[in-house]
């Protein structure tokens, strides 16, 4: 009898747990917080959940799996990375403005944020195995691209731009540009000089630049 009653508490303790109201949100900070700290490998149910003060059986909860809850947290930590850049994109400036603040913004995401680049790296790890996460990622790359081109499009039409300038295609070279210099970073963190992101931004922002019709 007392086995009985020491197991319907558990039981209950766990269904309270597991429906808190902010468990979800914990689980994903706390993923977010392992993956940075120490990467995704050690993201384990325990870490996390112990971060979070939450107990196992929360993860498949809400999540379903530990899987999808770091594939959220890993596509959550990426949204977070780019939001300045879609800001700076839907801001009022003009379109050559827009255009110059969010390439600029992206080369100083590797100044303030280097330590997130690991969990941007696994989170395209991650991509082709996981329709979820490709999903997601392919949208907000999509969004920034899109974004993109139709700032350099208006410069275009305005005679700011040569002619010869594709936009959609510019906007695809920015984009595949900061991707590679995101693996780059990844790869080798205190780079030779003028291999660094600083002066690949440099050298890029000049042939933008080079692009430009005489005013």
């Amino acid at each position: 009898m007392q086995g009985r009653f020491e197991y319907s508490v558990i039981r209950m303790y766990d269904l309270d747990v597991t429906q808190k109201p902010d468990t979800r949100s914990d689980l994903l900070a706390a993923s977010r917080e392992v993956i940075l700290e120490r990467g995704l490998a050690s993201a384990t149910a325990r870490e996390v959940t112990g971060r979070a003060h939450a107990n196992l059986a929360s993860i498949g909860y809400h999540f379903g799996s530990k899987d999808e809850l770091l594939a959220q947290a890993l596509v959550a930590e990426v949204e977070d990375l780019v939001q300045p850049v879609l800001a700076a994109l839907g801001s009022e400036q003009e379109p050559a403005s827009r255009a110059t603040d969010a390439v600029a913004l992206l080369n100083d995401l590797f100044t303030t944020v280097q330590q997130r680049v690991p969990a941007l790296m696994a989170a395209l790890a991650m991509a082709p195995h996981n329709p979820a996460v490709r999903t997601r990622l392919a949208d907000l790359v999509d969004d920034v691209r899109g974004r993109l081109a139709r700032d350099i499009e208006g410069q275009v039409v305005a005679g700011q731009l040569a002619s010869w300038v594709e936009p959609f295609a510019m906007a695809s070279l920015i984009v595949a540009v900061v991707q590679g210099v995101v693996v780059s970073a990844a790869l080798d963190p205190e780079p030779s000089p003028g291999a660094d992101h600083q002066s690949v931004a440099g050298q890029f922002l000049f042939l933008l630049l080079a692009a430009r019709t005489p005013s």
